[in-house]
């Protein structure tokens, strides 16, 4: 058995829909069970979130628009992909449905004049039931039996809205039971990637880009031979190739070393996505959907040995810098950190990487370009007596930036200087660095406009072409 993970390159458009039905449709011709989970469209789930906060401020124009965009998007996809009128009909209605729920909630935040992180999942999670419904048409069109299947009803997990964590046991065994019938009738399950359910059913969502996590999660209650993640690139590889025409695929690595290249690189793999697959040995693939024949990269236990220490440069675009300054003679405190960071996490804002220092008396967060200005005005209120006061000089937003990681398979003791080397060579403005204890990895923040030059310089000089 095994579970096929389609990214949003593989919805968005008429073609991508009709390839990923046939990649799982020749896999379901070979007698294997299969389990399908989807993301959402390109750009839905922030658009809804956004559409969300829209509506706590009272900006009814945004959240029309949003609606019109979700339905719209999807519609356009429907008329090309559904021959028969009674399917396109029936794709229809289930969409209605759901603009129903988006409309309640929407409707509710706008009446009370704020959002909760619980909100927010209900709306965000909207993107992926579209999603579902679209791809399950797309494979009854080319033949496959498939039906819809809402993760809210697998994955149970705790309430920290915005990044649940999920109750390993509780969730596989409801797996098991919902998916097992479907699959010994020959039924392809699609279902909703980055979303769950209290025990009280109420919609969580487990992080932005979790749908990977969800579909390891799967695999694991199942027992699956293998979990595929389908995306747009040749697997994990030691550059962004769109940066470095040289870039390589890494044939196989270990969980250890996906998983410390997924804290970066969030677009390749959401860094909780190893987790379920390595306790049960259960290989994991990350394949080009748009160049099905190539072989991608093959996370397993015990991979083959290779002989270059630094592994992949990961860089990470549309992100931006919030800066929280205290005023000279002030002092800084953790508990001011501590406050910024809880601020945030209350809001349901990722916060990708921080950093604080007492000697500047400033605390630094990225976050993604998406949630800056809204993050921006979470802490400008979190700390609105403070800067009343004068003792909180300013809070200073820094778009875009890019975050850059080194990753290492061991301790290498001149990977640091060779990086700094190549950092000052390349005239790069640091905002932020930091290294690892263990000397495995190193992170910087720059500008995004600096970001080619730096990747490919660090490319070359660390010898990975």
């Amino acid at each position: 058995m095994d579970v096929m993970k389609f990214g949003v390159v593989s919805v968005g458009e008429i073609a991508r829909l009709r390839e990923m039905a046939r990649l799982v449709k020749e896999a379901h011709a070979d007698g294997r069970a299969l389990v399908v989970v989807c993301a959402a469209l390109g750009g839905i789930t922030d658009k809804l979130i956004g559409a969300a906060r829209a509506a706590a401020t009272g900006h009814e124009a945004v959240v029309d628009e949003v609606r019109r965009e979700l339905w719209g998007r999807h519609r356009a996809l429907a008329e090309k992909l559904a021959a028969d009128e009674w399917e396109r009909e029936a794709l229809y209605r289930e969409w209605a449905d759901l603009l129903k729920i988006f409309d309640r909630f929407t409707r509710s935040i706008a009446t009370l004049g704020e959002h909760s992180p619980r909100s927010i999942d209900a709306v965000a999670a909207l993107g992926e039931r579209f999603a579902t419904h679209l791809v399950a048409t797309a494979l009854r069109q080319a033949g496959v039996s498939a039906r819809t299947v809402d993760a809210s009803e697998l994955i149970v997990t705790d309430s920290h809205f915005g990044a649940a964590l999920p109750f390993p046991a509780e969730s596989s065994e409801r797996i098991r039971a919902r998916l097992s019938p479907l699959l010994q009738s020959r039924i392809v399950p699609v279902i909703t990637g980055y979303i769950g359910a209290t025990r009280d059913g109420i919609v969580t969502t487990l992080g932005r880009g979790s749908g990977d996590y969800s579909a390891t999660l799967i695999g694991a209650a199942l027992g699956a031979d293998q979990v595929c993640i389908w995306t747009d690139v040749d697997g994990i590889l030691t550059a962004d190739p769109k940066i470095v025409a040289e870039a390589r695929t890494l044939a196989e690595l270990s969980y250890v070393e996906a998983a410390e290249i997924a804290t970066f690189g969030a677009e390749v793999l959401h860094p909780r996505t190893l987790v379920p697959v390595a306790e049960h040995g259960i290989p994991l693939l990350i394949r080009n959907v748009l160049r099905p024949e190539r072989p991608g990269t093959r996370v397993v236990a015990n991979p083959a040995p290779t002989g270059h220490a630094a592994r992949s440069i990961i860089s990470s675009r549309g992100l931006s810098l919030i800066g929280v300054a205290a005023a000279a003679g002030a002092g800084w405190t953790p508990e001011l950190a501590a406050r910024a960071l809880a601020r945030l996490t209350e809001a349901g804002v990722e916060i990708l990487t921080f950093a604080q220092s007492f000697s500047e008396r400033s605390l630094t967060l990225a976050v993604r370009g998406a949630d800056a200005e809204f993050a921006r005005d979470c802490l400008a209120t979190a700390f609105d007596n403070e800067r009343a006061a004068g003792a909180v000089r300013e809070i200073t937003l820094i778009t875009p930036i890019a975050l850059v990681a080194v990753i290492s398979t061991s301790n290498s003791d001149n990977l640091m200087p060779r990086t700094l080397s190549v950092l000052g060579r390349a005239g790069a403005h640091v905002l932020a660095l930091a290294q690892s204890t263990s000397s495995y990895h190193i992170s910087f923040i720059l500008p995004e406009a600096e970001v080619d030059t730096v990747v490919r310089m660090l490319h070359a000089d660390l010898g990975l072409a």
